[in-house]
């Protein structure tokens, strides 16, 4: 008992990305649904961490490195099951294509949107939209940067015509940036997130965040 007591009492780190409205800085803090989950997760487990924000691929490089170390909210593909220990899912993602007000195709279907030069941040949206068939991906490493390279010009060198991402981080980046954009395919992807820790971390501690988490989904997710 006292060793448990013991192990638990050394903080953890929680490492995620700026991807609202999972999870996001607001005002300096660290927020949204998926950060609210794991925020219970701690608090039912008695565990604590130190959170942290990083651009998503240091995290997750991190998250492998570290032995005390968590990254959230992590897609949980097939070539990803043996790299981590697996908590959850915490969260789930709705995306859509999304286009400059000026684009005026119809879009009926997913596949229509194969001709089209498609961005997308670079994570497991990139490698599922792959498997879809889209052949004409750009993928870049921030959310952030893709909306400056929407055009209406299809022969545009660097340009892209679609990009795919969860409306709440459309409006954020968009809002800032002054730009005009408009959905024209709903819910291309819907994607469950988990929580991914290192698998040195003692067993001990994902154990406990799994009960915790098992007791959050009896009454249901924090708000």
């Amino acid at each position: 008992m006292l060793a448990a007591t013991t192990q638990f009492a050394s903080a953890l780190t929680f490492l995620t990305e700026e991807n609202p409205p999972l999870n996001f800085t607001k005002n300096g803090q660290i927020a949204g649904t998926a950060t609210a989950v794991v925020e219970d997760l701690l608090r039912r487990s008695g565990l604590s961490a130190d959170f942290r924000v990083m651009p998503w691929n240091d995290a997750y490089a991190r998250a492998q490195a570290d032995p005390g170390a968590c990254v959230y909210a992590t897609a949980r593909l097939p070539e990803r099951y043996r790299l981590f220990q697996w908590v959850g899912p915490i969260a789930r993602g709705v995306y859509s294509a999304f286009a400059l007000t000026g684009f005026k195709d119809k879009v009926g279907s997913a596949g229509d949107l194969f001709k089209y030069r498609v961005g997308v941040a670079q994570d497991a949206r990139g490698q599922y939209l792959r498997r879809r068939g889209f052949i004409n991906l750009v993928e870049v490493e921030r959310d952030a940067d893709i909306p400056a390279m929407l055009t209406l010009n299809r022969t545009q060198p660097g340009g892209i015509d679609i990009w795919v991402t969860q409306a709440e981080m459309a409006r954020s980046i968009v809002g800032e940036s002054g730009g005009a954009i408009k959905e024209v395919f709903p819910s291309i992807l819907t994607q469950e997130y988990w929580l991914a820790c290192n698998l040195k971390m003692p067993p001990e501690q994902v154990r406990a965040l799994s009960n915790a988490l098992s007791e959050i989904e009896k009454i249901g997710a924090p708000k």
